[in-house]
C-alpha cells in the first residue's frame, strides 16, 4: 500500500489477532491509517491508545451494553453504525478481535448492508484464535483432520461427531446463552453439551479448555477436564476459551494397495516402520521412536 493513498474501498473490515499490537498485520496497520474512522471490538491492552497513534479516529465497541439484550440485536447496532459512518464519509474501518470472518457476525451483517447500499467493502485477515490454540497444543491437522463446531449449533442441531477426528468446540462456555447477561451461567445448558458429546465420547476421555494469551509475556491457560466433569468446568471458564477434544483412535487404512503408493506409514503415530518407509539420505542416523 502507499502511503495517503486513497482505499479501494468504502469499508474496510480487518482482525486485530489475539496477542494485542503484537498479532498486527502491516497490511491491517497501513489499512487504518488511510480510514477516516475505526470501530475496534477489541479489549487488548493499549489497542485503542496504539490505533488512535494511526491517525484515525478510533470508536470504542467494547463499552458495556445493555444487559439482558439479545446479541444479535448488539450485532446490528453495530453493523448499522459502521454503516452508516461510511454512508456519511468514508472510508471507515471495522477492526476485530482475532480474525474477521472466524465467528464475527457483525462482518456478516456489514457485507450484507453494504451491498443493499452500495457500498465496497474490503475483508483483511488476522490471526485467530484458531492459529494460536493450533500452535498452543502442537496439533497438526495434517495428520488426521480437524472438525470445528460452535457449542449452540452442535446440540441445538445435534451434530454427529467423528471419535477419530480432533474437535474444536468453540464458545462452550456460552452454550445456548444467548443474551448479554452478567452473573453464573446456567449449568442446565452446560449439561446439555457434556450429553450430547457423552454419545460420541467415554466419560473418561480428557479433553482440553484452551485460552491462548492475550499478551506476549503471558502464557496459554490449558485446563484439562475428563469429559465426564466438563459442565462443571465450563462454568468460571472464560468465554475465550476453546474446548479442544483430541480424537479417540486413528482410522484405519481402507486402501492398502493406494497407501502403499503413497508409502503411508500404518498404526499409531509412534510405530517406526522398518520396511517399506520414505527414503532418506544415506549415512543419516535414525530418528524418532524407535521399535521396542
Amino acid at each position: 500500500m502507499i502511503a495517503g493513498a486513497q482505499l479501494p474501498c468504502d469499508i474496510a473490515v480487518v482482525g486485530l489477532g489475539i496477542a494485542g499490537v503484537h498479532h498486527l498485520t502491516k497490511e491491517v496497520e497501513e489499512t487504518i491509517r488511510r480510514c477516516t474512522k475505526t470501530f475496534v471490538a477489541d479489549t487488548g491492552t493499549g489497542m485503542l491508545e496504539y490505533l488512535g497513534g494511526l491517525g484515525t479516529e478510533v470508536v470504542d465497541l467494547t463499552q458495556p451494553r445493555e444487559v439482558g439484550e439479545h446479541r444479535i440485536l448488539i450485532y446490528r447496532r453495530i453493523a448499522a453504525e459502521v454503516v452508516a459512518a461510511a454512508k456519511a464519509g468514508g472510508p471507515v474501518c471495522f477492526a476485530t478481535y482475532g480474525h474477521p470472518t472466524m465467528y464475527c457476525y457483525p462482518t456478516t451483517l456489514i457485507q450484507r448492508a453494504a451491498l443493499v447500499l452500495n457500498l465496497s467493502v474490503t475483508v483483511l485477515p488476522g490471526v485467530s484464535f484458531l492459529d494460536t490454540l493450533l500452535c498452543d497444543l502442537g496439533v497438526d491437522p495434517g495428520f488426521d483432520g480437524l472438525q470445528m463446531y460452535e457449542a449452540s449449533d452442535l446440540v441445538v442441531r445435534r451434530r454427529p461427531l467423528q471419535a477419530d477426528v480432533p474437535c474444536v468446540i468453540t464458545q462452550a462456555p456460552m452454550t445456548l446463552d444467548a443474551y448479554n447477561r452478567r452473573g453464573s451461567r446456567a449449568l442446565d445448558n452446560l449439561r446439555l453439551l457434556q450429553r450430547h458429546l457423552l454419545g460420541t465420547y467415554p466419560a473418561d476421555h480428557e479433553v482440553l479448555l484452551v485460552t491462548s494469551k492475550p499478551h506476549p509475556l503471558l502464557e496459554p491457560l490449558i485446563q484439562p477436564v475428563p469429559l465426564g466433569s466438563l459442565a462443571a468446568a465450563l462454568l468460571p471458564a472464560t468465554q475465550l476459551g476453546t474446548l479442544f477434544i483430541p480424537a479417540l483412535h486413528r482410522r484405519e487404512i481402507a486402501d492398502r494397495e493406494l497407501a502403499a503408493r503413497m508409502q503411508i506409514l500404518d498404526g499409531p503415530r509412534t510405530a517406526r516402520v522398518t520396511s517399506g518407509a520414505p527414503p532418506s539420505r544415506p549415512g543419516r542416523p535414525p530418528i524418532g521412536p524407535q521399535p521396542a
